[in-house]
């Protein structure tokens, strides 16, 4: 959840939850992180289009579709390219948006596939005759953002990258889970394991020997068959019985098919794989166990968590970024609908392992027996995603659920005269009769 800095900004918070708390840019998150995992990143970048939407929006793209430049480990533009249709196949119309500080600049190639070409004016190709730009010179055209910021950011999937750790410009984008050097060997093993058992399956046809004795002519030149139909033969064969007589051979072969040791070491060979990308088997189904509470769950998936939570920092950095920029380009691009940002945007990320609710109410329920806790800690600790506002209700209506009211008592002033406490007392004039400790 991303969050605004100061709880006041009620109207900067409702435009972050219009544009970013929303089930599409969580979405765009999850398709994010997709690619980061497989192609050493995923670029993220502040786009709008009023005809699409009143408000800007973040962008991820691939990052063999970009050509970055970097200043000492941080960002310091991005040059997008994009290919557009073309009515001959021997030219080649290319869209370059270059992303830098304050600007974007937008530039427009007619070449082949091995050379860039010539650069042209927008208005050459349809899909970029509508861009709003204006003209800079020397063929491209620029967007002022109207902020001086960087609308661009880079997310690594893990670093560093042992193979391109040298390489000044390289070392920053990461490294792929799937695609390191020294997992390609364990891919070829694991698919010369099941192209195995295939082959086990493909030839553990049954198949069945008999003696030329049994077998019937089919006429000249056609041949011999065996009619399988046949239910009774005449004892002829090559072969020597128990009884020391001549008999007929049956054979028949059915290759074993092994399942089990193919698919022992088909998860020995995954098991190695999933321990080198840093995740725990037990996040791909590979244990019968069920974690039931967070800290088991965060036990049997240390691996993963640790990993998760890596990425995550990531993540948050360059969301904190790209969120906070956008709202600031929205402010420029939509006046009327945007909000004035004074502060940067806060990320508010979930826990990775969640216990269940059950877990949550027995933890609560020991901290009521010990008297631990104030109702107000079990109510934060109940609902974390909850906010101030909700949780002061809440404690509100426990504490008015467990007012206990006083009862009635005889002879009180409800309806039944006096107090409690006049039950012993005798009325004006009498007196209560003397203990006589059994004496007369």
């Amino acid at each position: 959840m991303i969050l605004a800095a100061d709880d006041e900004l009620n109207t900067v918070q409702a435009r972050v939850d219009t544009l970013f708390n929303i089930p599409r840019s969580h979405s765009g998150l999850y398709t994010a992180g997709e690619m980061s995992s497989a192609l050493t990143g995923v670029f993220g970048r502040v786009v709008w289009d009023d005809q699409v939407q009143d408000g800007t929006w973040i962008e991820w793209i691939a990052p063999d579709r970009a050509i970055p430049e970097w200043s000492r480990g941080r960002l310091k533009s991005v040059a997008f390219f994009t290919e557009l249709e073309s009515d001959d196949p021997r030219d080649v119309w290319r869209h370059i948006e270059r992303y830098e500080r304050g600007r974007i600049v937008h530039e427009l190639y007619k070449g082949t596939p091995h050379n860039l070409g010539s650069i042209q004016e927008l208005a050459a190709h349809d899909a970029t005759a509508s861009l709003e730009v204006q003209l800079a010179g020397d063929g491209y055209s620029i967007v002022d953002l109207g902020v001086d910021d960087l609308a661009v950011e880079y997310v690594p999937n893990q670093l560093p990258n042992p193979e391109w750790d040298e390489d000044p410009q390289l070392c920053n984008f990461g490294a792929s889970d799937v695609g390191a050097v020294d997992l390609v060997p364990l891919y070829h093993q694991i698919d010369r394991t099941y192209s195995s058992l295939m082959r086990d399956v493909r030839i553990a046809q049954a198949r069945m020997f008999a003696s030329s004795e049994v077998l019937q002519h089919r006429g000249a030149g056609q041949g011999l068959f065996l009619p399988e139909d046949q239910e009774l033969f005449t004892q002829v064969g090559t072969g020597i019985g128990k009884e020391g007589g001549a008999e007929s051979i049956f054979q028949f072969h059915q290759p074993a098919i092994r399942v089990l040791e193919h698919d022992q070491v088909g998860e020995m060979l995954l098991r190695e794989v999933l321990r080198r990308t840093g995740y725990s088997p037990v996040s791909f189904g590979m244990s019968d166990e069920v974690a039931q509470t967070a800290t088991e769950a965060a036990g049997k998936k240390e691996s993963t968590v640790t990993t998760t939570e890596g990425k995550a920092r990531y993540f948050g950095v360059a969301i904190q970024h790209l969120t906070t920029v956008a709202l600031r380009i929205d402010r420029v691009k939509f006046p009327k609908l945007g909000v004035d940002l004074k502060e940067p945007l806060d990320v508010d990320w979930p826990p990775f392992a969640q216990e269940s609710d059950l877990s949550r109410a027995q933890t609560v329920q020991a901290w009521s027996i010990a008297s631990a806790a104030s109702t107000r800690t079990k109510v934060r600790y109940l609902h974390q995603d909850w906010n101030e506002e909700q949780i002061d209700d809440e404690v509100e209506l426990i504490d008015a659920a467990n007012v206990v009211e006083t009862p009635a008592f005889f002879g009180s002033d409800n309806g039944f005269g006096g107090t409690p406490s006049d039950a012993n007392e005798k009325p004006a004039g009498e007196q209560a009769p003397e203990e006589t400790n059994g004496e007369e």
